[in-house]
């Protein structure tokens, strides 16, 4: 099968995709309005629309469809599939080809259509053009009614995480520091400082702490200097963007994950974190308690209670083998049968096949 992919060649989950279809012998291709691509196979076209913000508002990729779809007829794919909703989504929308597919993946459809109503018309005319939509959450499903009537044509499909890579075989933790650990990029809806400042509330009540801030983005310099600025500097540790393989190897160091983002689709990050057997504390919101219920098998922590998140901290410090023995069993339940990479890719394959064939 040929499959093209409108996406975002410097995302992880974008790598994933096409790595996994190439490795089921598919041949993969991938247009993205990124130049860097490291995916070895994948057949990469890179369509220049200027620099592109993270906040949105990159109109200027809608006039860059006629040259997309240009390469798309060239190639001449069984499945041309867009990740992101509000850029390639609708790009994709007004190629107009099919059998076509969105993968909607969190803010495209959680927050940017609440914030503008153009973006909201113009999902909603990208999704009457899919012929399938793929969504991480069922929170994620609802918030589809706010733009249209999809819900025939939409499925909720976690990515999951590649449990072959993701798990606690090898963990083991260093009794002689307390590691928390955040893998989440430095962007506005992650809310690092959130989690900076209840540390800075806590860090002498905690004298072996360890801080691992992984991930990348445009908010990273400013994150620097707080850190700074809140005395935090001898504990902290910046890995920037590491591999997976990297990534898995101080999970499986660490004793508790924090992610306190203002919004999620589905929350990879945690799923990752579960799999390898950390104690996690994350925010109260729908991505999240899809798979955290309170005080079973992790804590939730109200967005922006910089007090409350410091409270949890010391409790999961203070009683650390009660809790975590406590969630480790569940959280190693719930990845198996809900978050396995390859079982949910399986049905995405399976879509594919049957779109090809005109069902």
């Amino acid at each position: 099968m040929k499959i093209c992919y409108l996406a975002d060649s410097e995302s992880i989950h974008t790598k994933r995709w096409c790595e996994h279809f190439l490795s089921k012998d598919h041949n993969v291709y991938l247009i993205s309005f990124k130049k860097e691509c490291d995916i070895s196979g994948v057949k990469f076209y890179f369509v220049d629309a200027g620099n592109l913000s993270v906040k949105g508002g990159n109109w200027n990729v809608l006039l860059k469809a006629n040259e997309i779809k240009s390469i798309v007829r060239k190639i001449k794919p069984d499945i041309v599939h867009s990740h992101y909703a509000t850029s390639y989504g609708i790009v994709g929308a007004l190629v107009n080809y099919h059998p076509y597919v969105i993968t909607a993946l969190g803010s495209d459809i959680l927050i940017s259509p609440n914030n503008s109503i153009i973006y909201r018309k113009l999902l909603k005319f990208a999704f009457k053009r899919a012929d399938w939509i793929t969504v991480m959450a069922n929170h994620m499903k609802l918030a589809m009614l706010n733009i249209g009537n999809f819900d025939l044509k939409t499925e909720v499909v976690p990515f999951g995480i590649d449990t072959n890579l993701f798990n606690a075989n090898n963990r083991k933790v260093n009794e002689n520091h307390f590691v928390i650990t955040s893998t989440r990029n430095f962007e506005d809806v992650y809310n690092i400082p959130h989690l900076l400042n209840a540390l800075s509330k806590i860090k002498s009540q905690i004298p072996n702490l360890r801080l691992n801030l992984i991930g990348g983005g445009s908010k990273r310099e400013f994150i620097e200097k707080l850190v700074k600025e809140l005395g935090l500097t001898n504990f902290t540790k910046f890995y920037g963007k590491i591999p997976q393989s990297e990534m898995v190897k101080i999970l499986n160091k660490s004793h508790v994950f924090v992610s306190v983002s203002l919004s999620d689709g589905n929350n990879i990050s945690l799923n990752e974190a579960m799999a390898c057997g950390i104690f996690p504390i994350v925010t109260d919101i729908a991505a999240n308690t899809q798979w955290i219920t309170h005080q079973e098998n992790g804590f939730l922590v109200a967005i922006n209670d910089v007090v409350q998140l410091a409270d949890l901290i010391l409790e999961s410090y203070n009683h650390y083998s009660e809790w975590s023995e406590k969630s480790f069993k569940i959280n190693q339940k719930i990845i198996h049968e809900k978050a396995d990479w390859h079982k949910n890719l399986k049905i995405v394959e399976n879509k594919y096949m049957l779109l090809t064939n005109g069902q």
